[in-house]
């Protein structure tokens, strides 16, 4: 994909783990990732979208992709991706289920400024 100028795009990708020591691991690539990639990066064959914010990541709301069954099969919880979900709620008026939170793996990507 190529903006006006010519150039190409580039995404950084952003996976939250929901290990322990909350890894973050961040990699650029030339394209958005598509559903397999996604799929791959989170260990996942079902895939929720969740809003979040973090002004590490933006100043603005962000998606957040996560397993949509995680919570069925056990993962652990996501300490970032819950935090960011939480800010994303306190923001824009939404609320939760008490006690509810994200978990299993959380990708985020976003298109880089040239």
């Amino acid at each position: 994909m190529f903006n006006k100028k010519g150039e190409s795009q580039m995404y950084k990708v952003i996976r939250w783990q929901a290990d322990t020591d909350n890894t973050q691991e961040i990699w650029e690539a030339q394209s958005k990732p598509t559903l397999d990639q996604l799929y791959k990066l989170i260990g996942c064959t079902t895939i929720e979208r969740q809003s979040g914010y973090d002004k590490d990541i933006s100043n603005r709301t962000f998606d957040m992709w996560c397993d949509e069954e995680s919570k069925m099969i056990g993962s652990r919880k996501n300490m970032r991706g819950t935090n960011a979900w939480y800010r994303w709620m306190t923001r824009t008026g939404h609320v939760n289920i008490p006690g509810d939170f994200i978990a299993g793996n959380v990708v985020i990507y976003k298109k880089m400024n040239s």
